[in-house]
């Protein structure tokens, strides 16, 4: 992965500078480490202020702060539990950009299943007999219900339950944070960037403002260049109209090349938290909640209904591959259940 970092004055940091970066953040990251026990309840920022603080005004550490750990949990760091905030496991190998879009991974897998679209659910019915699953299509009788809904339409509670979920899972639902990251794609007639550096880092101000972008030339042909917002800034961003978030991001581009900017022909924009069918990207862990809460959500309740999602697997909270693997669990559970 090559990537350039530029300060908050939009000039590029040289390598002696990059490297002075690197090292105070992973100088920090060790210090957190070695200073949390099982018993330390404090989120990510109030450490920081506890063993170091003037890193807080360091625009390097606090950049790699947002870019990479605010980024990959999906909340600010003053939200973040600081105690396993870096927790999380990963597969081996590298990370790669699905070019061909999720759509190929989902065909297969919807292949021979009735799959209804435009179907709102506002309310899911559950007891011995059986579930009833009641949406602006009509109502629909089952055996069992496996919900797959985000975290944020959970907490939103625009889907009602009766009964009522349990104390314990509404609980779990309650302190599992679920934040957002924002992302804007603007396409270009022309590349004013470095079409063989992959990912650009910005030092900007708030704390995650368009702070990391991405060079789709490094795997197509497109001119195509993608900004993420996070943190705190990600609901910030998500609640602009696209107009607004469109001169934002371009603001934070221009601070760096200035006028060889020019106009996007075109743009898409994500407004995750604000999307009444996600209120949010993923789910992280605050100081109050605890690693068992996510995958205690899994347990079936009542034998009729089971909840899976990237929020209901700790260790592959946020992924993908984790919402799939939680998929792939709930349907046991059901055969398990099954008589």
């Amino acid at each position: 992965m090559i990537i350039s970092v530029f300060n908050q004055q939009g000039n590029e940091l040289g390598n002696t500078e990059l490297e002075t970066v690197d090292g105070n953040w992973a100088d920090l990251l060790e210090q957190i480490s070695e200073a949390l026990d099982d018993d330390d309840r404090r989120d990510l920022r109030q450490v920081i202020s506890d063993l170091n603080p003037d890193m807080l005004n360091d625009p390097g550490v606090m950049w790699a702060l947002s870019a990479y750990t605010e980024f990959s949990k999906g909340g600010a760091i003053e939200k973040l539990f600081a105690l396993y905030y870096d927790a999380d496991k990963a597969f081996p190998g590298d990370d790669v950009v699905v070019t061909t879009g999720y759509d190929k991974i989902l065909k297969p897998l919807s292949k021979n299943l009735d799959i209804r679209l435009s179907t709102k659910t506002f309310k899911i019915n559950y007891d011995d007999n059986g579930v009833i699953i009641e949406t602006n299509q009509g109502s629909f009788q089952a055996d069992y219900v496996i919900c797959s809904v985000p975290l944020g339409v959970l907490k939103s509670n625009t889907i009602s339950f009766n009964p009522a979920l349990p104390d314990n899972v509404q609980e779990n639902i309650n302190t599992i944070g679920f934040g957002s990251v924002t992302k804007i794609a603007f396409k270009f007639q022309n590349a004013f960037w470095d079409t063989g550096t992959q990912y650009f880092g910005i030092m900007t101000k708030p704390k995650g403002r368009w702070n990391y972008w991405l060079n789709y030339r490094t795997f197509s042909n497109e001119n195509v260049i993608l900004g993420l917002s996070m943190g705190d800034y990600a609901l910030t961003a998500d609640a602009m109209n696209d107009k607004d978030m469109e001169q934002d991001a371009l603001a934070v581009l221009k601070n760096v090349w200035g006028d060889d900017v020019g106009v996007p022909f075109q743009t898409l924009t994500t407004h995750w938290s604000t999307d009444p069918f996600a209120f949010g990207a993923y789910a992280y862990a605050t100081p109050n909640a605890q690693p068992s809460q996510f995958d205690d959500l899994a347990a079936p309740i009542a034998e009729k209904l089971f909840l899976c999602g990237e929020h209901t697997t700790f260790d592959y909270a946020g992924t993908v591959h984790g919402a799939y693997l939680s998929g792939l669990r709930a349907a046991e559970n059901v055969i398990k259940t099954a008589p």
